[in-house]
């Protein structure tokens, strides 16, 4: 069902954001800056919209609500003629903004592709037939037959989702016992959508590396690349520990960049999610928009790149200036994420939080929980108890920073 709060047509040029979420203000704000005003599509489900932003409608001249990007595209062709630009601002947006872009003929990525770049079923398909390594896997849209996928896969492997992110609702599978445990997981995904099929894939072992990409006319501009760093050598379901901005890596960026090209990304950002096994690179994820976890903002802080108002030059087929000079860097970036780790329980006291805020090269720290809350066993993006965001002039001094900031954070929780 669409429905829409504005029943009136805009007769002038309008901007679409598609899932204008967690990225949203910032983009509304550089169209704002064109005078382009803005049509907010959200193809969340409303619950978990409401629970990412409840003022997500903030700022839009018009707002449609929907799952169907053809009946999306039905009721945009009503509300807004003159659309110039389509852009995904979200994860879950990918595919929404490709149709959409597509029966408008306006810039954005192939439509062949786009499901793709967005849903892990056709994206490890896509990758294997083009030849881009990816982990072995297997479908399965009854949790029942897990048992018979991971004895043809072996273990240790990997269960999420198809269309999942930020980790929610993935499971590493050590032992035939844990399968049973996955009966009782969430049965929708990060953005309150049914789960109709999951994936059951193999486990590689090695460093897992995030690569952000922006593409213009085909031309592609490695923007930087981060390293996930857990806190021991074991294998892991959850990467949110450490996140910092690595060293150039030509292997890794080379591998990337053959990615964007086999999934045929023209325009845009991108993001690109790497692990380093025994036998070199393997794809593990792609997604045809910014990154999360609020990297474009520090970008915005701390570097000479403007990811959003790039982002909507080259949605409104533009060139962007990323294109004509990679990003320079005023500092090494990183994330910090307290976690808890146990069983869900009272967090009975969080402190060094102050102490931690007046550390030169901290930027943000974001308090995700307050003493007294119940807190869930941290198993995704945005579970954490907090987030902080640092800078330092190198990656040695990044460390540096990351082991002070964990020695002044202590936590203490009641568990259940």
């Amino acid at each position: 069902m669409i429905t829409s709060t504005q029943p009136v047509t805009i007769g002038e040029p309008v901007v679409v954001l598609v899932d204008p979420v967690l990225n949203g203000r910032p983009f509304k704000d550089a169209c704002a800056e064109l005078g382009y005003p803005v049509v907010g599509v959200y193809t969340i489900a409303p619950a978990s919209l409401d629970r990412m932003s409840a003022d997500h409608a903030d700022g839009d001249a018009a707002t449609l609500y929907g799952s169907e990007p053809i009946d999306l595209a039905g009721r945009l062709d009503t509300l807004a003629p003159r659309v110039h630009a389509v852009i995904p601002a979200t994860e879950p947006a990918v595919h929404s903004a490709a149709v959409l872009a597509d029966t408008r003929a306006v810039p954005g990525n192939p439509l062949g592709t786009a499901r793709a770049r967005r849903d892990k079923r056709a994206m490890r398909a896509l990758a294997a037939a083009r030849g881009v390594p990816v982990p072995r896997y297997e479908v399965v849209r009854d949790l029942s037959r897990l048992p018979e996928a991971a004895a043809r896969i072996g273990l240790p492997l990997i269960v999420k989702p198809a269309t999942g992110a930020g980790s929610h609702n993935v499971f590493l599978v050590t032992d035939t016992g844990r399968l049973s445990a996955i009966a009782g997981a969430d049965p929708c995904d990060l953005f309150g959508n049914p789960i109709d099929e999951w994936l059951v894939e193999e486990y590689v072992r090695g460093t897992e590396y995030a690569i952000n990409t922006f593409s213009h006319d085909g031309r592609h501009t490695i923007l930087d690349v981060w390293e996930y760093r857990l806190p021991g050598p074991g294998d892991y379901d959850n990467p949110y520990w450490d996140f910092v901005q690595a060293e150039p890596d030509p292997a890794i960026e080379k591998f990337a960049l053959d990615v964007l090209d086999a999934f045929e990304i023209r325009l845009g950002p991108c993001h690109i999610e790497v692990k380093t096994g025994e036998r070199g690179p393997a794809l593990i994820e792609i997604g045809a928009r910014l990154p999360g976890a609020g990297i474009p903002r520090l970008w915005e802080r701390h570097s000479t790149f403007r990811p959003y108002h790039d982002t909507l030059a080259v949605y409104l087929g533009r060139e962007p200036a990323v294109a004509a000079a990679p990003p320079r860097f005023a500092a090494r970036l990183g994330m910090s994420f307290v976690r808890n780790d146990g069983p869900p329980g009272i967090l009975c006291r969080l402190a060094g939080l102050d102490e931690v805020r007046r550390l030169p090269g901290v930027d943000t720290v974001f308090q995700q929980a307050r003493v007294g809350d119940l807190v869930p066993t941290t198993r995704d993006l945005g579970t954490e108890l907090v987030k902080v965001h640092l800078t330092a002039p190198d990656g040695p001094a990044l460390t540096r920073l990351i082991a002070r900031v964990r020695d002044l954070i202590t936590v203490d929780i009641e568990h259940e």
